[in-house]
């Protein structure tokens, strides 16, 4: 599989999106060429509104009206505080009157922070990556299009900083490990980049073989023990959401990942087509849905965490208009996995038991998600409201 990525300005692409109103909500069944129209209402779903306001909520740090942090604080805020419905709402009659002087005046900044956020904490929770500094100077040159080498010279600032990170984080400190590193940054960057522009900006479908591209441009020069960019693995894996040494599960045989995601794919394109026949849409169930199920089949050998964060984050992006961050620090990690790792008990238990619609082992996820979108939320009805 070519490893070509076309470099593009995700801020002027983002922008355009934006006049026509945002979130886009562009209809998959044009493939983009129409213009975005009002299809929704924003409704979150019976099961999240039941449980919402009895959910103990975790933020990324205090609240902005603008940009996204990096500190992670417990919280009991009420999410009344922020309706998303409402919120939502606004933003599309805002966008779409402003346009996009306002997307590159004042909302750009806060969307580009956000996602060099999403790269770090993502690649934490793997494991992966550099430090929030390094990985926040590096995403800006890629979303603004400008090619970004994986070469760096030994002795500069930023080779410096690599080694830092490494040494933190107790892996190998060395040249190899440092453009690993850094590669780990850029490719995650491209791979996001890719993804939104094909879902969020042109309109397509999320489909198996924009799966498969994506994971490609995300694992380009990490390749290691057998794992093959942009292919679906061909052996069995085992999994932990624990810290290291505890139990471990196997997941989906190798032969059974290939239909396993030919049908999570059409289940996603049947919701959306259900949303947009009904109206209505839950942008929070639908993301923590996929996130979820993407998780539980694990159809690569490596890479699955970020890919199933990027899936989410593009989704949520799509349809809610803002991104949702995990991993910013060790109890944030901690906090996700766990969440996850309790979705994951609930889906063994209804797995083959339980058809798929009604399945409800992604739904703590789905309270999960909105809760830590409170931040983005917020910063979201600043601009809507300011410039309504």
């Amino acid at each position: 599989m070519s490893n070509h990525v076309e470099l593009t300005d995700l801020s002027a692409s983002l922008s355009k999106a934006f006049a026509s109103g945002w979130p886009t909500w562009r209809s998959t069944r044009h493939h983009g060429r129409q213009p975005a129209t009002d299809t929704f209402k924003i409704r979150l779903t019976s099961e999240l509104r039941s449980r919402q306001n009895t959910y103990v909520k975790s933020e990324l740090g205090p609240p902005s009206s603008r940009h996204a942090g990096t500190g992670s604080e417990q919280t009991n805020m009420d999410l009344d505080e922020t309706d998303p419905t409402l919120i939502i709402s606004i933003a599309r009659f805002t966008s779409a009157r402003a346009g996009s002087n306002l997307f590159s005046g004042w909302v750009w900044d806060g969307v580009e922070e956000e996602l060099a956020t999403l790269v770090y904490g993502s690649n934490k929770i793997e494991s992966a990556g550099s430090s929030l500094a390094i990985t926040s100077k590096l995403c800006r040159d890629v979303f603004r299009g400008n090619f970004v080498p994986w070469y760096i010279r030994e002795g500069t600032p930023d080779y410096e900083e690599h080694i830092k990170y490494l040494e933190q984080t107790q892996r190998k400190s060395d040249k190899i490990g440092v453009y690993r590193s850094r590669l780990g940054v850029i490719q995650h960057a491209l791979a996001l980049n890719f993804l939104i522009e094909k879902v969020v900006v042109e309109g397509h479908d999320l489909t198996e073989a924009l799966i498969l591209r994506t994971h490609a441009i995300l694992y380009h020069g990490l390749e290691h023990d057998g794992v093959v960019k942009g292919k679906y693995r061909t052996y069995e894996v085992a999994v932990s959401y624990g810290k290291p040494g505890e139990e471990t599960k196997r997941l989906s045989m190798p032969s059974a990942v290939p239909r396993y995601m030919k049908e999570l794919v059409a289940h996603l394109k049947e919701d959306i087509v259900n949303a947009e026949n009904d109206g209505e849409m839950d942008p929070y169930t639908l993301a923590a849905r996929y996130h979820h199920g993407f998780i539980m089949v694990h159809p690569f050998g490596d890479g699955n965490g970020r890919m199933s964060r990027i899936i989410l984050n593009v989704l949520l992006l799509k349809y809610a208009g803002h991104l949702c961050l995990f991993g910013s620090d060790d109890q944030d990690k901690d906090e996700y996995l766990a969440v996850v790792e309790r979705c994951a008990k609930v889906f063994n238990d209804e797995d083959l038991v339980v058809e798929f619609q009604k399945q409800t082992s992604h739904q703590e996820f789905a309270l999960y998600v909105l809760s830590r979108s409170n931040r983005s939320l917020k910063a979201m009805a600043g601009w809507a409201i300011r410039w309504s």
